[in-house]
């Protein structure tokens, strides 16, 4: 089988559609044998270098911006001179008028649950090509059973053409030893003990409750810990001592900021999956999440389930902390929670869905 694998959308700063992207070409590798060939498309040719070293991959550059209209009118022309029997672009941006075989991703539809939150022109560009593409393509990724609800209400995607296939967990992410926590913090520079939250400035990632469920907890608090925001992008909350705001941090820190945390919080209001609460499970962290959109889904009884508001917050991380069974119970749930989630699972359920739309099954 001869796939074009659009991966554009990759630079060296990793984001949520780029890391799925890349995990999930290596497990397709992984899984299909001498079954698959690959060309992955590139923007740049400094970026091929984030793409797996193996034989059956070609690299192919070509200077087309992932959102352009520029992009849209080219890229099929492109498509039709190059050998394959599939295209999949694993982000939103498919070419609408090629008329090859194709399937892609959809890993949520933010910018219509919320639009007020966003520009005009995101809802013209899912007009005029997401959702044409979707009733195109021959069948349409997504990651959560929520986001496959939202496809088939927002979009009108029928729902036999929709497949779920979940965001896995890197190997780096895993449990780490009690003895080891308070070290991994102070190596990080940050407070101990701490309460964690991973996300950005967008209003749907909620961090602003986060940060007056912290307040609330008291005098004696653990410090709280910010990661993906800059001072100045959530409200009410000041850098000092007791609260660290980080851009960001590398897998393997990120890691042990997860496993070092007394608890993480995903107070998100809306996730097309919610790989953080999925990390930190696999980290044996104990997790309070929203119970809003897909979060139930990855967290499952592994964690805390709570209304995305301040007071059902503050309780929730008040009970892991004062609840010593608890929280160990939380932990112990969570790396098992974590294995229900592997790339080789949504590989092969790719796979199965490339042989399917292509007829070989």
């Amino acid at each position: 089988m001869k796939l074009i694998y659009d991966m554009r959308h990759l630079t060296h700063t990793m984001h949520g559609m780029a890391r799925y992207a890349l995990e999930l070409l290596r497990a397709l590798l992984a899984a299909s044998g001498d079954e698959l060939g690959v060309g992955v498309l590139l923007r740049w040719r400094e970026h091929a270098e984030l793409v797996p070293r193996d034989p059956r991959v070609v690299s192919l550059v070509y200077d087309l911006a992932p959102y352009s209209p520029w992009a849209q009118l080219r890229l099929p022309a492109l498509l039709s001179l190059l050998d394959h029997d599939l295209y999949h672009c694993p982000f939103y941006a498919p070419p609408v008028r090629h008329l090859g075989p194709m399937v892609f991703t959809v890993h949520d539809l933010i910018h219509l649950r919320f639009p007020a939150h966003h520009g005009l022109k995101h809802r013209v560009f899912y007009r005029w090509v997401v959702a044409p593409a979707a009733q195109r393509a021959r069948a349409v990724f997504t990651v959560s059973e929520h986001s496959k609800a939202d496809l088939v209400e927002l979009l009108g995607v029928p729902p036999e053409k929709v497949v779920v296939t979940p965001n896995g967990v890197g190997e780096v992410f895993r449990p780490l030893p009690a003895a080891e926590r308070e070290a991994a913090a102070r190596r990080l520079g940050l407070p101990w003990p701490f309460v964690l939250g991973v996300g950005n400035p967008k209003p749907h990632k909620n961090l602003g409750a986060l940060v007056e469920a912290w307040r609330r907890l008291g005098p004696g608090r653990p410090g709280l810990v910010l990661v993906g925001v800059e001072p100045g992008q959530v409200a009410g909350a000041e850098p000092g001592p007791e609260l660290v705001m980080l851009p960001g941090l590398g897998d393997a820190d990120m890691a042990a900021a997860y496993g070092a945390a007394a608890v993480v919080v995903v107070p998100s209001l809306y996730e097309g999956f919610g790989l953080p609460a999925l990390e930190a499970l696999a980290c044996g962290a104990p997790v309070v999440a929203s119970d809003r959109a897909s979060l139930p889904e990855v967290v499952g009884e592994a964690g805390l389930l709570v209304e995305p508001e301040p007071e059902a917050l503050a309780w929730a991380i008040r009970r892991v902390l004062e609840e010593e069974e608890l929280a160990a119970r939380l932990r112990a749930a969570g790396p098992q929670r974590a294995r229900r989630f592997s790339w080789e699972r949504t590989a092969r359920i790719t796979l199965a869905t490339y042989r399917r739309v292509l007829g070989e099954e």
